[in-house]
């Protein structure tokens, strides 16, 4: 049976990165990016949108229905996914930051309930972390002040943690200001996923015997 694995965190916070190496160090991995499967849907209602459109215009353009109907296709492909092995990783952060404050678009206890996550892991990193990363590639992201930004990384654990607390689900936090490897090798550690290219490495002491 498959498992789901909900991850979560403030933008800098490098999920799209640890997604796109963990794909690389496994096998039977599915990514659902909520991001581009927004723009999809918000695209389809008022024309071609980037991911770097969203964040900039975020509340303003996407509406609760196009987030609602995205639920609803990622409930779909989890339920699917169980049915087969291997691990769905869904990419995704219900906290954003507007000019008025902040927009939390959550899910609703009945969906919690239907999407059953394995387990919930939340990225979290500093201020500085944050500011450095978005300043070197912002991508459409706007640059908060430090304490906004870790308002922004403090709301999104409340979120993972409200989510754990409905389903039950197991739930970790992760340094996301560790090297990139080492965030990787710790996702993949509590969301129990086998890393591919380190049993490729190691030698079959038996092989020999059997042969």
């Amino acid at each position: 049976m498959g498992k789901v694995i909900y991850l979560t965190g403030a933008p800098a916070t490098g999920k799209s990165t640890l997604t796109a190496r963990v794909a690389a160090h496994a096998k039977d991995i599915e990514v659902f990016t909520y991001s581009l499967e927004l723009a999809r849907v918000t695209s389809s209602r008022i024309g071609k949108l980037t991911q770097s459109d969203m964040r900039e215009q975020s509340a303003k353009i996407i509406t609760r229905e196009d987030v609602a109907l995205v639920d609803e296709q990622l409930i779909e492909r989890a339920a699917s996914f169980r049915q087969r092995d291997g691990f769905l990783v869904i990419d995704s952060h219900p906290v954003t930051i507007e000019e008025f404050g902040y927009r939390v678009t959550p899910f609703t206890k009945g969906m919690l309930s239907r999407l059953s996550p394995d387990v919930i892991t939340c990225l979290y990193a500093d201020a500085a972390t944050l500011e450095a990363r978005i300043k070197a590639d912002a991508a459409g992201r706007p640059l908060p002040s430090p304490a906004d930004l870790s308002r922004h990384v403090d709301l999104q654990c409340q979120v993972a943690w409200t989510y754990a607390f409905e389903t039950g689900a197991s739930l970790y936090f992760l340094d996301a200001s560790l090297p990139a490897h080492e965030v990787m090798a710790n996702f993949m550690k509590v969301a129990k996923i086998p890393d591919i290219t380190l049993s490729q490495a190691s030698p079959d002491p038996y092989r020999t015997n059997r042969e």
